[in-house]
């Protein structure tokens, strides 16, 4: 079984991720989800797949989805920049896919990386800035 972090989950992509994660469930777990804003898309995502880390854009979305969520998540739950390198480094992840947009992909990657983490990465941005460190 292959255990997935996934950033940008609720975006075009991290849904197609998601779709198929869903097709496969023998094959796949979630280990760790982050999004921006789509908190509602979001909270879903974790009923249905608990995973052990979590994170959104900020820390006042971090709090509205705590509270919409079961207790048992709560400590699960970060947020900005630092909640995205959590996610891509949680240790039960094998494979980490980067599909968030921009610049924000790239700290991300290189801590999954350094992780020893595979690595499915949709963002270019983060191969124009950093591809010599992440090929």
């Amino acid at each position: 079984m292959k255990t997935i972090s996934l950033l940008g989950s609720t975006g075009s992509i991290g849904r197609n991720v998601m779709a198929v994660i869903r097709q496969f469930p023998e094959r796949f777990r979630v280990a760790g989800l982050a999004a921006g804003r789509n908190i509602k898309a979001l909270k879903q995502q974790v009923v249905e797949f608990t995973p052990d880390c979590i994170s959104v854009a900020d820390e006042n979305l971090a709090g509205r989805l705590a509270a919409e969520l079961p207790l048992e998540f709560r400590e699960r739950i970060f947020w900005g920049p630092e909640g995205n390198r959590r996610v891509a480094t949680v240790a039960a992840a094998d494979m980490v896919v980067v599909a968030v947009v921009g610049a924000a992909g790239l700290l991300p990657t290189l801590d999954a990386i350094a992780a020893g983490k595979d690595v499915g990465l949709a963002n270019k941005e983060t191969l124009v800035m950093a591809g010599c460190l992440v090929m």
